[in-house]
């Protein structure tokens, strides 16, 4: 809608016509006492604040120009255009019911366009001139490091170091389109646009929210008035305009129009539900925020578009309650960008893990109209010295969720000495029965054993175990005090554990029956000594025999060894006097020949 500014004229009203309207004041004067009578049981009016206390309907236009409240039980219906005066409050009590049939608009509403590279507005003032000036204004001068031009035409102004822009055009009814080439971070707001032309005292002025555009995005900079809901809203075919409204009871928005009135906040536990309504503008990146675990539903409707989303989940804190402190937190998807974090749970067990708003927005619907929701995970890891403990687990979408590491649960079943009776400084053995009860494994669990919280003298009792094992272990006891004492096992904690020791075995463990420890006396000691230098003796006659026996056939094998050799040796000398015999009686052989021969 074009508003125009200009010079009012002043008509003077001839005298009858004044004559009779001091006498209409004059009757409405005197109806005032017997009107308050009649609405007094419905409504009062203190002059500071109005209180509708019953049922009540405004047919016509009846400014809200004092902050208002419809009293529990009570019932407003606006059945004719209203305006609210900025600043004002309307408040809906729990079990009461605003229903707005025609247009809430709030005063002095405070819009902006943004505008980005290649966004478009498109004008048409009419035919005003054949030629003049558009003046475009901006919600703040553009700085000397940016790169701003804005094209009407042929005609390109440059926007640096001003808040105006002022671009010759024709204003004789031709469509106009402004057309913005911009290199520049921050987000800038066309405010309104102006036509500027000679001959008339008065302008054109286009305010943000009725400009007609191609890629920017409505937004609401303040709201007008405010209005909370605790109890029952409906708007039908109406417009709110400007209004900061809060939902934490039940609304509903039918064919309805929310100018300037977004975001729509829903609290978590308020319960909206529009269908084929239109929202012009947004103060935020979205139409309607719903906290924590409010209620929405959303159809045929439609939202700002572009950049504003139509709705989104907003979680008020992301927080787990787990079962330990130093538990290591892996987070990955979170919220509107899936992003990813590590943290580490305090001393309670406690951890944030959502430290931004995007991180806390889990389920939204976009500018298109497309629904998106998170797909986070959660991984959990607790290390101790009995191993790593872990858990995986979707990221929940409450403020405020539990989540439990899987852990062990260590416990002494029984301690049974072999008998009840010990001497001191000598050893008694006993069984120690273990058991695991919880749901993970543990290894290396080292049990010490006590008497009256006093250290003992106990073999190494170390073992592992499965969740639902039962082991059996081996101790030997040994102590130097005389007197009746029972043994006391348990598990050696993990440091990082002991802040939760109750959930991980039993503190008060196990207890032997009574053993009565005593001093050995000398004689009690005799068969033992007497024993044992028999079996010394015994061995050490065992070791002598079979050493002399093993000495022995030593010697008879070195014996038959010499014997063996001495009759090779004969053997050969034997050999060789039959070799000498048999020579020489060749050789006499020889002779005797040769004798014969001569």
């Amino acid at each position: 809608m074009y508003r125009t500014d200009g010079a009012k004229s002043i008509t003077h009203n001839s005298l009858h016509l004044t004559m009779r309207t001091a006498v209409s004041l004059v009757c409405l004067l005197l109806m005032v006492p017997l009107l308050g009578t009649f609405s007094a049981a419905e409504m009062t009016n203190d002059g500071t604040s109005i209180t509708i206390t019953g049922n009540e309907t405004w047919d016509s236009a009846n400014p809200i120009d004092l902050d208002m409240t419809v009293a529990s039980g009570a019932t407003l219906q606006i059945d004719g255009a209203t305006t609210v005066t900025e600043g004002v409050t309307i408040t809906v009590e729990q079990d009461a019911t605003l229903a707005i049939d025609d247009d809430v608009i709030g005063e002095e509403l405070d819009a902006g366009l943004l505008v980005y590279n290649d966004t478009e507005i498109n004008l048409n003032f009419g035919d005003l001139s054949e030629t003049g000036q558009v003046r475009i204004h901006l919600d703040h001068v553009i700085p000397s490091t940016a790169m701003f031009n804005i094209t009407i035409g042929d005609e390109t102004r440059d926007a640096v170091g001003l808040d105006q822009v002022d671009i010759p055009a024709s204003l004789n009814g031709t469509p106009l389109t402004v057309e913005f080439d911009i290199y520049y971070f921050f987000s800038t707001q066309v405010t309104s646009i102006q036509a500027l032309h000679s001959g008339s005292e008065s302008t054109v002025i286009v305010d943000a929210e009725d400009l007609d555009h191609i890629g920017g995005s409505l937004k609401w900079n303040t709201a007008s008035f405010s209005l909370d809901v605790q109890g029952t809203l409906t708007v039908s075919n109406a417009t709110i305009g400007g209004a900061d409204l809060t939902c934490s009871g039940t609304c509903t928005m039918s064919e309805a129009t929310a100018t300037g009135s977004a975001p729509i906040h829903v609290t978590d536990t308020g319960s909206l539900t529009v269908d084929a309504s239109v929202f012009e503008g947004s103060r935020t990146d979205e139409d309607i925020i719903v906290h924590d675990t409010g209620e929405i539903t959303y159809t045929d409707t439609s939202g700002t578009g572009g950049f504003t989303d139509a709705w989104i989940r907003l979680l008020s804190q992301r927080v787990l309650h787990t079962n330990a402190g130093n538990i290591t937190v892996h987070a990955t998807g979170l919220g509107y960008f899936g992003s990813t974090l590590d943290n580490l749970t305090n001393e309670n067990g406690h951890v944030n893990y959502a430290l931004s708003e995007h991180a806390r927005i889990v389920e939204w619907v976009d500018g298109d109209g497309v629904y998106h929701e998170e797909d986070a995970e959660i991984l959990l890891t607790l290390s101790t010295g009995w191993g790593d403990y872990d858990t995986t687990i979707v990221a929940p979408r409450i403020p405020v969720a539990d989540a439990a590491v899987p852990l062990p649960y260590i416990n002494v079943k029984s301690i049974s000495m072999e008998d009840n009776k010990g001497y001191t400084n000598m050893g008694l053995s006993g069984d120690v029965v273990v058991e695991n009860t919880g749901s993970a494994a543990a290894s290396g669990v080292d049990f010490w054993c006590y008497v009256d919280g006093v250290d003992q003298d106990t073999s190494q009792l170390v073992t592992s175990l499965a969740p639902g094992e039962t082991k059996t272990i081996y101790v030997t006891w040994r102590t130097g005090t005389v007197g009746v004492q029972s043994l006391e096992c348990q598990p050696l904690v993990p440091t990082i554990l002991k802040p939760i020791i109750d959930e991980v075995t039993n503190v008060n463990g196990a207890t032997s029956q009574d053993v009565s420890w005593t001093v050995e006396e000398e004689g009690e000691s005799q068969p033992w000594l007497i024993f044992s230098l028999v079996l010394v003796v015994l061995i050490a006659g065992a070791w002598v025999v079979s050493n002399q026996a093993a000495k022995a056939a030593i010697e008879k094998s070195s014996a038959n060894h010499e014997a063996e050799a001495e009759d090779e040796k004969s053997y050969l000398e034997d050999d060789e006097l039959e070799a000498e015999t048999d020579g020489e009686d060749d050789h006499e052989s020889e002779e005797s020949t040769s004798v014969r021969n001569d």
